[in-house]
């Protein structure tokens, strides 16, 4: 349905506006006229800021125009002879002899009115001068503000306090954006004011010092071992009833492994690994998962302590079929070392009788290395394992009951045992070199 509206002419009626099938007619007298909304006044504003920008722009276009006129012709002044210089300077001497002295006063009046109202530099330029005028604003921190003729105009938002601090800033007005430099003091601003907000953080857990600077056993908390995740275990359909003693309760279908249980078990294998490092024993790690963390960590805990590792694959019989595996390695298998870890250069193992066997295996994921566990109990080889709620403890000699999938658990575990090991190989090495030094002494003696 169409709407047909007439409406006769009429100088009264300023507005016409329509709501549903009514239409309003508003009828201004002519005294009283309508104020600006903000939006209308603040649009006015910005347009008359433009105006002047574009006013100013135009200045300084005529102002390089008049700089680059007036340096031609000091170029071609430069290049006229002195003698001819100096005839138009007397010439021009004698035309001013022959004026008035009073015309001359007031030419010289007009010149310095010229250059004193047109050679004005912007205030922006000149407010840190000490022979600078201020100008008259209104009241401060209204974004509309009034000029000395009584105009509307915008002002900057930048503070006072940034202009005397930074006295080459030029501010922007308030309808253009900001410039590079007030964007870089804001922020340097907002970062003395706000930076140092907020809470600092201290005692952080960092799972990079387990495998380059792990803890010693002394240090070792069960807030360590629960910030490195040690206390999970698997879901109730993979439990193993011969882990009970081990586990603290259950948290939705998942086993919660008991930390103090994980701690005992955990400073036991450190004193064996201790002993048996400081009594010169071989000590292999066995690790085969793919993750390179645990490659890196088993990898750093061979050279702590002076053993070896294996990362990843553990080859069937390398314990209980030694001389046949030993066969597909190229160069000496067997090399005897004295108590220093230093080689003695003779050969052994030659007639093949004389079998190799380490002194202690750790192995970071038993359930993956079953091979590896039964050879170990067929030659009476100590183990220490981690023990996860999936795994029969029974199989190792020193189990430890903590999560073996985590790697900040694994790497954590294996840092604090290869730093047990490192103190059993120093203590052994510093009584070596005080036996070595009585022997000498006697020897002289």
């Amino acid at each position: 349905m169409l709407l047909q509206i007439s409406i006769q002419k009429d100088e009264d009626i300023n507005s016409l506006y329509y709501t549903g099938k009514v239409v309003h007619c508003v009828k201004y007298s002519q005294d009283k006229v309508p104020t600006l909304s903000q939006r209308e006044l603040r649009e006015k504003v910005v347009a008359d800021a433009l105006a002047k920008d574009e006013e100013e722009i135009a200045r300084a276009k005529a102002l390089r125009e008049l700089n680059k006129h007036t340096t031609e012709l000091i170029s071609s002044l430069n290049k006229i002879p002195s003698d001819l210089i100096n005839s138009r300077l007397q010439k021009l001497q004698q035309d001013l002899d022959k004026v008035p002295k009073k015309k001359v006063k007031q030419l010289d009046q007009e010149l310095e009115d010229f250059m004193v109202n047109h050679m004005n530099l912007p205030y922006s330029e000149v407010f840190n001068r000490p022979w600078a005028e201020e100008p008259v604003n209104s009241s401060g921190g209204s974004i509309i503000s009034n000029d000395e003729d009584g105009n509307q105009r915008i002002s900057s938002s930048t503070s006072s306090k940034l202009l005397n601090e930074y006295p080459n800033l030029k501010p922007t007005a308030d309808h253009r954006p900001y410039s590079e430099q007030e964007l870089y003091l804001r922020q340097l601003e907002h970062s003395r004011q706000s930076g140092y907000l907020g809470s600092k953080l201290t005692n952080i857990y960092k799972p990079r010092n387990d495998i380059v600077n792990p803890k010693e056993i002394k240090d070792t908390t069960i807030a360590s071992l629960m910030a490195a995740g040690c206390h999970l275990g698997h879901s109730k359909a993979m439990w193993r009833p011969s882990t009970q003693p081990f586990i603290y309760g259950e948290y939705e279908g998942i086993h919660l492994i008991d930390l103090n249980e994980t701690i005992t078990a955990l400073k036991r294998a450190s004193n064996v690994i201790k002993g048996v490092s400081k009594k010169g024993g071989v000590i292999v790690y066995v690790g085969t998962s793919k993750s390179w963390v645990q490659q890196r960590a088993l990898e750093e805990a061979a050279n702590r302590s002076n053993g070896f590792y294996v990362s990843k694959r553990w080859i069937p019989g390398m314990i209980t079929n030694y001389t046949e595996v030993t066969k597909q390695i190229e160069g000496e298998s067997k090399i005897e070392v004295d108590m220093a870890n230093k080689p003695t250069g003779r050969l052994l193992g030659e007639d093949g009788k004389s079998i190799i066997k380490p002194d202690l295996i750790v192995i970071l994921n038993p359930v993956e290395n079953r091979n590896c566990i039964n050879e170990c109990l067929l030659s009476r080889v100590p183990t220490i394992g981690l023990c996860d709620t999936n795994m029969e403890p029974t199989l190792l000699t020193y189990p430890i009951p903590c999560n073996d999938d985590s790697v900040r658990s694994t790497s954590l575990i294996l840092g604090v045992l290869s730093k047990s090991a490192e103190q059993g190989l120093n203590e052994r090495l510093e009584g070596l070199q005080a036996w070595n030094s009585n022997k000498n002494s006697c020897d002289e003696s």
